[in-house]
């Protein structure tokens, strides 16, 4: 049975009379017009009547269709109004139970609708044959319904033949025959991807290394690429023995190299101003 067929068949049930009196149907009959129907279950007038047509194979559903008053609905195969009839002292008066052609349609208005107009399942069946082979999805319904279930979830980039195939194997392994529509559309909102790519988060970027070297700090001020220059203008200036006895000083008091010394001796004295940088 179709999900549509369902609903309309429990909007039957749930509405025939049993006194003659409810909504001014015969005793055994549910009274409804067809804009009533599609009030109260929110499924299109075509959805409604391929339901009613299935309702009648399979429940013997018939229909008296009048152009004024509500249609009468009866389930023959379910409900014998005959052999349950009430007796004719206990209704209502017979021009209550006849309902005369020159009746409009009156009676309670149906209630609220408890449903949307949604895209529903109304012409899928709602119940799944599960196979080992499971087969392609997209030669049953069922594709459309996988596809618009997975919309928004993180199954959403996975595969529906995939999905489609693991639904029936799931359920092949716990040895059930048949599955509800329900469980497909849950199977699927569920489903996660098995490898899921994870973008590396980016390398926090290298602080520059800070110089703690006292020799290459006192360099700094002179450009190594003038040393030559500073060495004779600061031998000019001072005097070669004062200029060896700096480098010597350097060297002994940082166990640092000759070349490192007398780059040391140049910046300091670029720092004092003695050469020019």
């Amino acid at each position: 049975m179709t999900g549509a067929a369902l609903r309309i068949a429990n909007t039957l049930a749930g509405y025939i009379s049993y006194d003659g009196k409810f909504r001014g149907a015969p005793c055994g009959f549910a009274a409804f017009t067809m804009k009533e129907l599609q009030t109260i279950t929110g499924i299109s007038d075509r959805t409604i009547r391929s339901a009613l047509d299935e309702l009648g194979h399979l429940f013997g559903l018939t229909i008296e269709r009048r152009h004024h008053d509500r249609h009468l609905f009866t389930f023959a195969e379910v409900y014998d109004a005959n052999t349950n009839a009430v007796p004719d002292e206990d209704l209502a008066p017979t021009e209550t139970a006849d309902m005369s052609h020159e009746k409009q349609v009156t009676g309670s208005q149906p209630p609220p609708s408890l449903y949307t107009r949604t895209k529903s399942n109304n012409d899928t069946t709602s119940i799944i044959q599960i196979s080992n082979g499971a087969g392609s999805v997209y030669q049953t319904p069922f594709a459309a319904i996988i596809e618009d279930a997975k919309k928004g979830t993180e199954a959403a980039g996975m595969d529906t033949q995939f999905l489609w195939k693991g639904f029936h194997m799931l359920n092949a392994r716990n040895d059930r025959a048949i599955a509800p529509l329900s469980w497909l559309v849950a199977f699927v909102r569920k489903a996660k991807p098995t490898f899921q790519y994870k973008p590396k988060a980016p390398a926090p970027a290298a602080l520059p290394a800070v110089c703690t070297d006292p020799v290459l700090l006192m360099a700094k001020p002179a450009p190594f690429a003038n040393r030559a220059y500073h060495e004779s203008d600061l031998r000019r200036a001072i005097g070669p023995d004062a200029y060896e006895q700096r480098v010597a000083a350097i060297q002994s008091t940082y166990h640092a190299t000759r070349f490192a010394a007398q780059l040391a001796v140049h910046g300091q004295a670029v720092r004092a101003g003695t050469i020019d940088r």
